[in-house]
């Protein structure tokens, strides 16, 4: 969607009035813009005037906020459940005015580059040279990290931070293996562990488990039972079971909603609430 200038300097105009009824006006337009056409607004308001992006940044968090949601109903009954729309969703709470498309192109040119790096390893279709060119791109070549330092964080949940800053937690980093594999036709899936997700390839023979939180480490099974052991946890088969997209979903949401809480943030916190009610109704 675009705008002539003209309009989108009226539209700054309307801002300052900071008449309600205004706003509400302008709420029933917002909506319908994209991602873009925010952008070229906000960039009409000038940067000295803090008080009048704060006001628009307000308002557009209102309006998206009533669109988000709407978009995780259409998106938990959707038949196809994509993890990218689904992962980009719960970015746009953080961000109404995020570019989707920006981030969806770093994603592509990775695939791409990958792809090409794929051709070239000696042994075509070993499960081991495959992970292994995999990792030394994304965790050496683009420098994906686990972010130990600052592990609470709610950037490390948004695919979008975790793009920009190549740090993330494991269960953003192993979206984004995910989301990479997908792109080149691997067998690749989810693996539920507890307090810490997980990657598996899915050999002819069996399974095997990649860690990308740390670097894209291999591990066994025991591996995984022992990890489990220094939780004090009962070990149970169904820790290895991939998860649907919309329980990687919820547990992501459920990962903001501890932060949250822990923060004192509890608009934040109670907002992904009622987007979990509507993954899980």
């Amino acid at each position: 969607m675009t705008l002539p200038h003209s309009e989108i300097k009226a539209i700054t105009k309307l801002l300052k009035t900071q008449d309600e009824s205004t706003y509400k006006l302008l709420e029933e337009q917002f909506i319908n813009f994209d991602s873009k056409l925010l952008h070229k607004i906000n960039s009409q308001i000038p940067s000295d005037d803090i008080q009048l992006k704060n006001e628009f940044l307000k308002l557009i968090s209102r309006t998206k906020s009533t669109k988000i949601k709407k978009d995780f109903i259409s998106w938990s009954t959707s038949p196809t459940q994509n993890l990218e729309e689904g992962v980009f969703l719960i970015a746009s709470f953080n961000d109404p005015m995020l570019d989707t498309e920006h981030y969806s192109d770093i994603l592509n040119k990775w695939a791409d580059k990958l792809e090409k790096n794929l051709k070239k390893i000696k042994v075509k279709n070993d499960p081991t040279s495959i992970i292994n060119e995999i990792n030394h791109y994304l965790f050496m070549e683009i420098g994906l990290m686990g972010n130990k330092e600052n592990y609470y964080s709610p950037e490390n949940s948004f695919i979008n931070k975790v793009l920009e800053t190549s740090q993330g937690n494991p269960i953003l980093l192993s979206v984004i293996y995910l989301l990479i594999s997908k792109r080149l036709g691997l067998p690749f899936e989810g693996v539920n562990m507890p307090a810490h997700f997980l990657v598996q390839y899915m050999d002819s023979i069996d399974s095997i488990y990649i860690d990308p939180f740390n670097q894209g480490e291999i591990i066994t099974r025991a591996d995984c039972k022992e990890r489990i052991k220094a939780l004090k946890m009962t070990w149970h088969n169904e820790f290895l079971s991939a998860p649907s997209n919309k329980q990687i979903l919820a547990r992501i949401m459920q990962n903001l909603i501890n932060i949250y809480h822990s923060e004192g943030n509890f608009e934040s916190k109670e907002c992904l609430e009622d987007y979990v009610r509507i993954l899980k109704s």
